[in-house]
């Protein structure tokens, strides 16, 4: 005589038949898409900068709708009225701006690079005690609705520890331009 009562044990495979559904499309899903992301960030179009435009013998480039350089720069010994930290010194950069189009390009806020350590600083101006001056910009000048693009000059105050060392990159990566940013070398 057989009991009805007894619960019939489904195998393992059985009871866990939605999970192992729901793991098997979630899987080549996400190999795809990790796959995908680095081949688009790999490639032009990608919109991350992945290839330095140096400039040639005239000191310039030209990328994005506009001509960048040449570039100019120094090390600020008087730094008296600045809120500068101890121990540090001014590095300042001024990269010209030459729209070729009617818009000027956007670009993200240039940064300085240590060629040896790939150290990065952004732009201290406010750290420095600087208000923000439309003639001495530290980013791209948009262009309005109606205006049309005007040369302009970054103007790139960082500041960075005495004892680093040139030579250094500043790295200018205007928005769109297909991987491409600008790099200058410099060495104050």
């Amino acid at each position: 005589m057989t009991d009805d009562t007894t619960p019939v044990r489904q195998g393992w495979w059985r009871s866990n038949l939605l999970s192992l559904g729901v793991l098997a499309m979630l899987l080549p899903a996400t190999v795809l898409g990790i796959g995908w992301w680095k081949w688009d960030h790999a490639f032009p179009g990608s919109g991350q900068p992945v290839w330095a435009v140096e400039p040639g013998k005239s000191g310039t480039v030209q990328l994005q709708g506009a001509t960048w350089g040449p570039v100019r720069f120094k090390e600020v010994a008087d730094t008296s009225g600045l809120d500068m930290p101890p121990n540090a010194k001014l590095i300042l950069v001024g990269v010209p701006v030459d729209p070729t189009g009617e818009k000027g390009p956007g670009c993200w806020s240039p940064k300085l690079v240590q060629k040896s350590t790939g150290r990065v600083w952004l732009t201290a101006r406010t750290e420095l005690g600087l208000l923000w001056n439309d003639d001495e910009p530290e980013d791209c000048v948009p262009t309005s609705e109606g205006e049309k693009a005007e040369r302009y000059e970054l103007v790139l105050p960082y500041v960075v520890p005495d004892d680093v060392e040139g030579p250094f990159w500043v790295d200018v990566e205007p928005l769109s331009a297909k991987s491409k940013y600008v790099r200058f070398s410099i060495d104050p």
